[in-house]
């Protein structure tokens, strides 16, 4: 059980099932690709903005992805 991209957004962003979750951490706990893939990713500078007069950082929400069917309507 590997991340995957809506798997990983979904950890991040901790919208996931609560028994998921709890899965994914453990998995965390003993595997070193996907914790590095985790860190990777949540650093990275789209995921943080600096707010308020302090300039205080701040994680965002990644930009919702389109259905399937909304690419699909677009495409043709």
């Amino acid at each position: 059980m590997h991340l995957d991209s809506t798997t990983l957004d979904g950890y991040l962003t901790r919208t996931l099932e609560r028994d998921r979750l709890a899965a994914l951490d453990d998995h965390l706990d003993t595997c070193l690709a996907c914790r590095l893939t985790v860190e990777a990713e949540a650093l990275r500078p789209d995921r943080w903005e600096r707010r308020g007069l302090l300039g205080r950082l701040v994680p965002v929400a990644p930009p919702a992805r389109p259905a399937p069917a909304a690419e699909e309507a677009r495409a043709a």
